[in-house]
């Protein structure tokens, strides 16, 4: 399956991440409707934000899944998903005990 525009920047995002060892990913406004699995390689991740900002729609996230692969953040501390269209959470996010 074909991948969209944003979800490869979201790739980039998390590999750049992934290489400076960054603490916090900002992954807000991209127009996102699917989340690599890579985003579980972050191991480091304190904060992850994957919510929208009121103020353009046009750049919303449309998230309605999350992948599995979130639960491997254990040291994620703030994770915001506001705004999505979220209908159910994956198990895996009951590892994230910070």
């Amino acid at each position: 399956m074909a991948k969209d525009e944003a979800y490869k920047q979201a790739e980039q995002k998390i590999q750049q991440a992934l290489q400076s060892g960054a603490t916090e990913l900002d992954l807000r406004d991209m127009k996102l409707t699917e989340l690599p699995e890579s985003i579980g390689q972050l191991k480091q991740l304190r904060k992850l934000d994957l919510s929208w900002d009121y103020e353009d729609e046009k750049l919303k996230n449309q998230l309605t899944t999350l992948p599995d692969s979130l639960g491997q953040l254990t040291q994620l501390t703030s994770l915001d998903l506001s705004n999505n269209q979220l209908t159910a959470l994956p198990d895996s996010l009951g590892r994230l005990t910070q």
